[in-house]
């Protein structure tokens, strides 16, 4: 693996535990809206984070499958119509074959 590639594992590992595994370790005093509120954006953001990277990496490579692949995956997601794992498998599902079809 590239020393770029292992700088993301660890970007995307640390943000994650952040977001996952230390508020159940540290007590913040917010009110329960603003709770609420976090609880969904810091797993979306680290979500878009992810994507984002996956599309930037994979776009210099196959930059049409990538494109073709994010944009079914945002559709996905906006209408949420598989959660998160299901339009991930999707997204990659279909990636793999367009690169397979295209390459």
């Amino acid at each position: 693996m590239s020393g770029s590639v292992l700088v993301a594992i660890v970007a995307l590992f640390t943000t994650s535990c952040l977001v996952r595994i230390a508020p159940a370790f540290i007590s913040l005093q917010i009110d329960p809206q603003t709770q609420r509120y976090l609880e969904r954006l810091l797993p979306a953001a680290v979500f878009i984070n992810f994507a984002v990277y996956l599309l930037y990496s994979e776009m210099m490579r196959e930059p049409v499958p990538a494109l073709v692949s994010l944009v079914m995956v945002g559709a996905v997601a906006f209408l949420n119509l598989l959660g998160l794992i299901g339009t991930a498998v999707l997204g990659t599902t279909l990636y793999f074959v367009l690169t397979r079809i295209i390459g």
